[in-house]
């Protein structure tokens, strides 16, 4: 899974994946502003299936809160919006 959300990133933000560490985040990464954020938020959501409520959006401000996000809501661990 990581691999798959480095890829993410990476292409969201125009950057290669290798740039893309167990560290990144928003202010470490060059290119992460909005437009990039909200391009990552919807390949996450189709390529792994979930769906993103704006608060958690808000709170998907590093690879590893990334990581953190999908595996839980791919875990069913999460409330959605949809019925």
């Amino acid at each position: 899974m990581d691999e798959r959300i480095r890829a993410i990133m990476a292409e969201a933000l125009r950057l290669p994946a290798e740039r893309i560490g167990a560290d990144a985040a928003i202010g470490t990464v060059p290119n992460w502003d909005s437009t990039a954020h909200m391009r990552m938020m919807i390949a996450l959501e189709d390529t792994f299936g979930i769906e993103l409520d704006e608060s958690r959006m808000v709170e998907m401000t590093s690879f590893a809160t990334i990581r953190s996000a999908v595996e839980e809501l791919r875990a069913g661990g999460a409330h959605s919006e949809a019925s």
